[in-house]
């Protein structure tokens, strides 16, 4: 039998929902992105059919970048409003300690130091996730505004102008699927410490084991050095 004693909040009920409506929505975005951008492939020919051809392909991508643009905008609503909220952006700021922190997962990962890094609520490496997908998000929306209104926006900048904002929102797009395929998605599900899926995410609780195996500075902070 569970106790839930033993567990202790990671996420609030509105983190997750958040993070549900955030990578649900770049999920949609990648798909319905890389399909234009590689419309000569056979794949993603038979992917724009699925999604109704390019006109509707076209209206699923900007309904999923307001659903972006209104989570990013609700985060920051509730970062500003909220003490959990700011509370948790507080513990995501970077730290001088967290820049030594990349030195030693490697350093740990090349069998070069005998124990990890020791972390507090949030690791270097879900801070600068935090950080990417908060900065990434900024762009694609400012970017992807210009585009949705390129015909409006001609009026006021050169053509040049518009073709490397095209170019950034390429890329940044491509990064941002990358960063969210191969590297968030190993920390989530395929790492062996947690396989095949970390279930934080959707509960919001971490056992006290893993806190203190994980994030051992938090343990310490908050229990003590039992």
């Amino acid at each position: 039998m569970v106790n839930n004693a033993d567990f202790v909040e990671r996420f609030t009920a509105s983190e997750r929902v958040t993070h549900i409506v955030l990578f649900a929505s770049l999920i949609v975005l990648s798909i319905t992105g890389l399909t234009l951008k590689y419309h000569e492939s056979a794949i993603a020919q038979w992917i724009i059919r699925l999604e109704g051809g390019v006109l509707f392909r076209g209206q699923i991508h900007r309904f999923a970048a307001v659903v972006l643009m209104a989570t990013f905008a609700y985060h920051l609503l509730s970062v500003l409003f909220s003490a959990k909220e700011h509370a948790f952006f507080h513990d995501m700021i970077f730290r001088k300690k967290d820049f030594g922190c990349f030195a030693a997962i490697f350093k740990y990962n090349l069998g070069l130091q005998k124990e990890p890094p020791a972390f507090d609520r949030f690791s270097c490496i879900e801070k600068f996730q935090y950080w990417a997908v908060g900065i990434g998000t900024l762009l694609l929306s400012l970017s992807g505004l210009v585009l949705w209104g390129e015909t409006l926006f001609m009026i006021v900048f050169p053509k040049w102008v518009l073709d490397v904002n095209r170019v950034v929102h390429s890329f940044e797009a491509t990064v941002g699927f990358l960063v969210l395929v191969v590297w968030h998605l190993y920390n989530v599900h395929l790492n062996p410490r947690v396989f095949p899926m970390s279930k934080v995410w959707l509960t919001g609780k971490i056992s006290k084991e893993q806190m203190k195996r994980d994030h051992p500075l938090e343990y310490q902070r908050r229990f003590g050095n039992d």
